[in-house]
């Protein structure tokens, strides 16, 4: 006997053999048996996924002489005639070689004829995207009402290329990439029957290289049985077939956690003294990084990724010993690397380079953030807003000296904020509203200053209003520090203050977001910065928004939305200057400017001689 290659020998035969389809061989297996079968059916999905099996099954599932039926025998005249692919009435075609109108006209004349020996006749029309688009015209008359005996199945790759005339008159059925487990069962189930020696890790290998096809894992088993004698090992895989040890990954990842440079210069020199292919490691080392960081911040990794469940616990173990920035920085880092190397020009320096950088680059929060373009932008943003706040302060103290003008409390205010250090555009004039301190004794600010303490307290409202008041400074400090912390705190839509504790209130859909806040971590770096901002240090919560939870009150009593204020921020911003910056366009002279300037301070504060 001819040999046979081990994707056709062991091809699945019956519907329980399909293997990762349930939902297809359940719904098929139901219309044969309760005889709704269509006259035409399209399996759509990537190669190797069991299309044209399950096609073939179908076929022998209806012409079966037992049939039909769902289990078909596999022992008529009809069933193994279609296995051998002999049979007259079960016609396959290769719509790539017969893609044009003169093949459909031949099909859409024969079949008005009869099967011969079985109940239907079936066309099997392989890669159908295939078809021109004049044969695919011609094609849907005769799928639109075919004779009784006929039914037709095609396959694709692509269904997006097939016409949507075509799509709209079939059912279609979708076949998924098969799972790593379900390969490796498949693996181990045909190297036994083989007689072929390969270990777990091996299977594991050709698993993943196979990428969810598994005629293409058949292929490689048979290539690799070919190429050891029946006795395949890792290196055999790795050698042969261009893939990656997972244990070099792990390896990899151990070194950058340690920070073990001596480690780290010998693996870089068996990597690029090796027939390692750097593009494909830095590739492997990307996607092994991002399952690192799934781990690490999803509650069911193994839901959106497929991995073996023999390294799921090694996977657990290390994504404990990296922070998320780290395998942010990771990340961005060998994905820059990964854009260098694609032309192949320098591959081996610069990966020796970026692996240097890699491990000894000790603080990595800060990396990012200086690394960071937009961080580095606010930071230039907010040290001009100082410059120019300074002046437009000392040009205000100038001006109310000169005028000898008296304060009130909301001066003092304003003294209060320059004292604390906040002398920022985003509170639109407030800066130039500053008069400074030797205007007013310093018991006047003292008294004022206690007795708006003691109101605020009275009403229950001191440690709220500290909060909403800072608020803008808290934010934009969060966002400078740690930029991943600050998208997740945005989403922070209203707060209060209970026993010192700030509890911050998420919307009903940020589950996600309150888990990962609550992280004692990061509640640290939130309550440092307030701390920080406002001088006192409060715990801090994070909970769903409840009906009944109160945020901060304006002074009409209404409730305040904190989202809404974050939004505005930047905007109010740059409000400041672009009114000045207006003004100084209409009018030419500077102490011209400078006094229009002061003229709206003094109409707005109604400040008067």
């Amino acid at each position: 006997m001819n040999y046979i290659s081990f994707y056709r020998k062991w091809r699945p035969q019956t519907f329980k053999e399909i293997i990762g389809q349930e939902y297809v061989v359940q719904t098929l297996e139901n219309a044969v048996a309760k005889n709704r079968l269509s006259h035409l059916y399209i399996f759509c999905g990537p190669r190797g996924t069991g299309k044209t099996s399950t096609a073939r099954i179908l076929a022998k599932a209806i012409n079966c002489k037992n049939g039909p039926t769902s289990n078909p025998c596999n022992k008529c005249i009809n069933c193994i005639s279609i296995t051998e692919g002999s049979n007259v009435d079960v016609i396959e075609i290769d719509a790539a070689s017969n893609r044009g109108i003169n093949e459909i006209r031949e099909i859409r004349d024969k079949v008005k004829y009869l099967p011969t020996l079985s109940k239907k006749k079936v066309y099997i029309i392989d890669e159908v995207h295939m078809l021109t688009t004049d044969a695919s015209n011609a094609f849907l008359k005769v799928l639109e009402e075919p004779p009784e005996h006929i039914l037709f199945i095609m396959a694709t790759t692509e269904p997006h290329k097939v016409l949507p005339t075509i799509m709209s008159r079939c059912q279609r059925f979708d076949f998924y990439p098969i799972s790593i487990e379900k390969i490796n069962k498949r693996l181990k189930d045909v190297s036994a029957k083989e007689k072929i020696s390969i270990s777990d890790d091996a299977i594991s290998l050709i698993s993943k290289y196979a990428d969810g096809s598994l005629r293409d894992a058949d292929g490689v088993l048979e290539q690799l049985a070919s190429f050891g004698n029946n006795d395949i090992k890792v290196e055999d895989i790795t050698s042969l077939l261009d893939i990656v040890d997972f244990e070099l990954l792990f390896e990899i990842t151990d070194i950058l956690i340690e920070k073990n440079l001596n480690q780290g210069l010998l693996f870089i020199h068996r990597i690029v003294n090796s027939n390692q292919n750097l593009k494909v490691f830095v590739s492997e080392f990307l996607d092994h990084l991002y399952n690192l960081y799934v781990f690490k911040n999803f509650d069911n990794p193994l839901e959106i990724l497929d991995i073996s469940l023999d390294f799921k616990e090694r996977y657990i173990a290390q994504s404990r010993q990296l922070s998320s920035q780290e395998m942010e920085f990771y990340m961005n880092l060998f994905a820059e690397l990964y854009k260098q190397i694609k032309w192949g020009d320098g591959t081996k320096t610069l990966f020796k380079s970026t692996m240097v950088k890699a491990i000894n680059c000790k603080d990595i929060g800060k990396n990012i953030g200086d690394k960071g373009i937009d961080n580095r932008i606010n930071i230039l943003d907010s040290e001009i807003r100082a410059i120019k706040d300074k002046l437009v302060v000392v040009e205000s103290v100038r001006i109310h000296k000169k005028k000898g003008v008296s304060t009130g409390e909301k001066d003092i205010e304003v003294i209060e904020d320059l004292k604390s250090g906040k002398m920022s555009g985003k509170e639109n004039i407030s800066a130039a509203n500053v008069i400074k301190n030797d205007l007013i004794p310093e018991k006047k600010i003292k008294n004022i200053t206690d007795k708006k303490k003691v109101r605020k307290e009275k009403e229950g409202e001191y440690e709220n209003d500290i909060i909403f008041k800072k608020w803008n400074d808290i934010f934009s400090k969060i966002k400078t520090d740690n930029v991943p912390l600050h998208a997740m705190f945005k989403e922070a839509e209203k707060f209060e203050v209970i026993d010192n504790i700030i509890y911050f209130y998420l919307g009903e859909n940020k589950k996600w977001h309150k888990d990962h806040l609550n992280k004692t971590s990061n509640k640290e770096i939130i309550s440092k910065i307030i701390k920080e901002v406002t001088g006192k240090k409060y715990g801090i919560k994070f909970e769903i928004k409840k009906n009944s939870s109160k945020g901060e009150l304006n002074k009409e009593g209404e409730e305040v939305d904190l989202k809404n204020k974050v939004l505005k921020i930047e905007n109010n911003e740059n409000n400041f200057d672009k009114n000045i910056n207006k003004k100084s366009k209409e009018e030419t002279g500077v102490n011209k400017n400078k006094d229009d300037i002061f003229d709206y301070i003094e109409k707005k504060f109604e400040i008067k001689e």
